[in-house]
């Protein structure tokens, strides 16, 4: 079965579209947060989708021990753990983003389809 040939104008519009698609995404993402716990629940701290805290809360039971150390250190842990969580929530949704956008390229004439490509780049894919 042949293939189509290819078609640089349809390729473009839709690198525009993904274009779009991408920014729109990482809109999204900025708008997401991530809070994460330490210390039994003594220390949180709350990041957005750009890693900026937005919050930090410390239980009035560790203020009055007094133990300045101890609270730096777990504010430090909280910060590190909720942008782990962040992290963790920017990378699957990049990996469901990328296969979704670069999955809808689809038959590109003559290069192929693009997951045939994507996993011959990888080398799993079919080649």
């Amino acid at each position: 079965m042949a293939q189509q040939g290819f078609d640089l104008n349809a390729i473009m519009k839709q690198a525009q579209m993904l274009q779009r698609s991408f920014e729109e995404n990482k809109a999204r993402l900025k708008q997401e947060t991530a809070t994460a716990q330490v210390g039994g629940g003594m220390v949180s701290a709350t990041v957005d989708g750009e890693k900026v805290v937005k919050e930090i809360k410390i239980a009035p039971e560790l203020v009055q021990d007094g133990d300045v150390s101890a609270i730096e250190d777990l504010v430090v842990s909280a910060i590190n753990a909720a942008n782990a969580e962040m992290d963790k929530k920017i990378s699957a949704n990049m990996s469901a983003f990328a296969g979704n956008a670069l999955g809808g390229l689809g038959n590109l004439g003559d290069l192929g389809n693009m997951n045939d490509l994507i996993g011959k780049f990888l080398g799993g894919g079919k080649a």
